[in-house]
């Protein structure tokens, strides 16, 4: 190393020319034979999946006296000395090697810091959208002929005992065009069990980050509402095959349209991506969340003009020894417009207790609170919610669609086995119940129920996953029938599930 005036003028000039006014690519040193010219491409930082940028080497400056043309990797690149620093290096001043790794240095400081450059990096907006998908196919033994009832969760399966279908196929496109703006879109081809010809759009909305860091964003289209904690889970991430009836009652569907913001610190967003890397956790949806949407439920029209509001409060928590633990709660208020029902002066199995709105909808008040805790297996984990509030329900005695109280919740507790890099085995067990309204079937009927699931999950690698569950369920049968109260049934079904996916 020298010292002295060349080594301050070494450094000076270098420092001088990294702040002056060149264009900013980024570099990667590439390592080969001694003497061989060096390839300068430096990937920027790993995107997450919400937010997926496929960097492109660009061309960049390196040392020579002048134009030259070669070809790297099928590529043409333009090869100028136009910097400083090259010039320092045709003097002898600074040695290959260092021209080299100080160009790479500031290049990956500059492009850590500015996600901005990362974007410009890349101009092919194709490059920078993801596709991704699962698929779930279902086997269920026993308790055929409606005797077991789980409307909101797979109704087609739960009658169709010992038989094969597909219960999702799912495609997912997804990316970030730009430096603030992302995207979000997934359709669903299971159809209607019996043809897959029938496709419906799951998700399609957008985020527009309102600064650099991400801590606010905008989101707008069809997307999930705050209900609960298992409604923003994907099906996806869950281990156990459904959503409990108590929180899914809220929001069947889990999605519908409208706009929302979204407050995320950034070490809740470190936490949020940690907690969603044990394959269960649903992502970041923000500490603090606002969103104003229809209120009808997923791709359904929208009876009234009355909006929903609903609201989140969560944050996840890291104690000492490395646990996490998220906890929070969520609101919503709206007006429902249950569909099936009559005017009320009209003999039939479920009456408007009011007069059927223009669009054919018996409106009912329709709000809740929820509050939830969720630990991740670390081996063991918990995950319990519990809801309480008010919604349409049809009253057996009158056959009048009311207003009336709502409460439920489960309690799950699971623990994760690792037996290798990739392969963990998950045994779980979860207790539920419910007491209130199913508002999005037709009539609202009474979904009461008791509910166990002892299930065991095996992954064997990062794609694939096989589900044995086996429920037992005390409740109502969801058919109504004139001046008759719903059918109470006890009964248990053993189901696999198989499902594999890429990202």
């Amino acid at each position: 190393m020298k010292y002295g005036g060349i080594y301050v003028l070494k450094w000076s000039a270098v420092t001088l020319c990294m702040g002056g006014a060149l264009v900013l690519l980024p570099l990667q040193v590439s390592a080969g034979s001694k003497g061989a010219a060096p390839g300068l491409f430096a990937q920027g930082p790993v995107q997450s999946s919400e937010a997926i940028s496929s960097m492109e080497a660009m061309p960049q400056v390196i040392p020579a006296a002048n134009n030259v043309d070669r070809e790297t990797s099928g590529q043409r690149l333009s090869i100028e000395s136009t910097s400083l620093e090259s010039l320092l290096l045709e003097k002898g001043v600074i040695t290959q090697e260092d021209w080299i790794r100080l160009k790479a240095e500031e290049e990956r400081r500059i492009f850590e810091q500015s996600a901005e450059l990362q974007m410009a990096g890349n101009p092919r907006w194709y490059e920078r959208i993801r596709v991704t998908g699962y698929m779930q196919f279902k086997y269920n033994m026993g308790a055929t002929d409606r005797r077991f009832d789980l409307p909101l969760n797979d109704s087609f399966g739960d009658q169709q005992g010992n038989e094969f279908y597909a219960r999702r196929l799912r495609l997912v496109f997804q990316g970030q065009v730009s430096e603030r703006v992302a995207f979000f879109t997934q359709f669903a081809l299971e159809g209607n069990q019996q043809q897959l010809s029938a496709a419906e759009i799951i998700d399609a909305y957008s985020d527009y980050y309102l600064t650099k860091d991400k801590v606010h964003r905008i989101r707008w289209g069809l997307h999930r509402v705050p209900n609960s904690f298992d409604t923003y889970r994907s099906s996806t991430n869950r281990q156990e095959m459904d959503r409990h009836e108590s929180v899914q009652s809220g929001a069947p569907g889990e999605r519908d349209l409208g706009v929302a913001y979204y407050w995320s610190p950034k070490v809740a967003q470190e936490r949020f991506a940690q907690l969603a890397a044990y394959h269960n956790g649903p992502g970041d949806y923000g500490v603090f969340g606002v969103m104003v949407y229809n209120g009808q439920t997923r791709n359904r029209l929208e009876l009234n003009h009355d909006k929903h509001i609903g609201a989140k409060l969560a944050y996840p928590f890291q104690f000492p020894n490395g646990r996490l633990l998220e906890a929070g709660v969520l609101a919503f208020h709206g007006v429902f417009g249950v569909q099936g029902a009559s005017q009320p002066n009209v003999a039939s199995a479920a009456r408007c207790i009011s007069p059927l709105s223009s669009e054919g909808g018996c409106d009912i008040k329709d709000q809740r609170v929820t509050a939830y805790v969720w630990t991740p297996p670390q081996p063991w984990g918990l995950l319990a919610e519990f809801t309480v509030g008010r919604g349409p329900k049809r009253n057996a005695q009158t056959n009048f669609i009311e207003e009336s109280s709502l409460v439920g919740g489960y309690v799950q507790g699971y623990y994760t086995w690792r037996y290798s890099d990739v392969g963990m085995l998950t045994p779980y067990v979860r207790y539920g119940e419910y007491y209130g309204g199913f508002k999005s079937l037709n009539g609202a009927p009474d979904g009461q129920s008791r509910t166990w699931n002892l299930g065991l999950v095996w992954e064997p690698d990062t794609h694939f996953r096989l589900t044995a569950d086996w429920v037992f369920k005390d409740g109502l049968n969801s058919t109504l029938v004139v001046n008759r109260a719903q059918s109470d049934f006890d009964a248990s079904q053993l189901r696999f599930q198989a499902q594999w996916f890429w990202n």
